[in-house]
């Protein structure tokens, strides 16, 4: 059995998923930083953001050896379940 862990997308149609943490809190806290940095220095108000909860396993020794190879991406192999938990936007940051 995993721990949770969550985590965010800017624009979940382009970016990739960032901000880990392990409350649910921190990660949208540190998402709303993001987005206001976005709309102070580029102008750009970014859509509607997604926070997503993992199921975070332990890794064995082969996955390790498959990252340490380069033939696999760690969060490939250690994160399973992703779902949406909360949205952020304009009207909720």
């Amino acid at each position: 059995m995993g721990i949770t862990v969550y985590a965010y997308a800017v624009d979940p149609s382009t970016s990739t998923v960032t901000g880990f943490g392990n409350s649910i809190e921190s990660v949208t806290e540190e998402l709303r930083e993001v987005r206001a940095e976005i709309a102070l220095e580029d102008g750009y108000e970014a859509p509607t953001s997604e926070v997503y909860a993992f199921d975070l396993y332990r890794p064995d020794l082969d996955q390790i050896l498959s990252v340490l190879s380069g033939d696999a991406e760690l969060g490939d192999l250690i994160l399973r379940n992703k779902r949406i938990v909360a949205t952020v936007s304009a009207d909720t940051a």
